[in-house]
């Protein structure tokens, strides 16, 4: 398997991890740990929606 490639990935799964880990602004009170904790969170949402994006359009 090349570095770039991944398993299939379920549509569902996708569109549930986008529901529960949204791309949203912090308010201005959040701990600044949880910040980042929540924008690896979101990083790796937005990765599986790419690739994602990329295996559907292979097909």
């Amino acid at each position: 398997m090349d570095e770039d490639e991944l398993p299939p990935i379920d549509e569902a799964l996708v569109r549930e991890l986008d529901k529960r880990f949204p791309a949203k602004y912090p308010e201005l009170t959040t701990p600044e740990r949880e910040v980042w904790y929540r924008a690896g969170q979101r990083a790796l949402v937005d990765y599986l929606i790419e690739h994602f994006r990329k295996q559907t359009e292979d097909d």
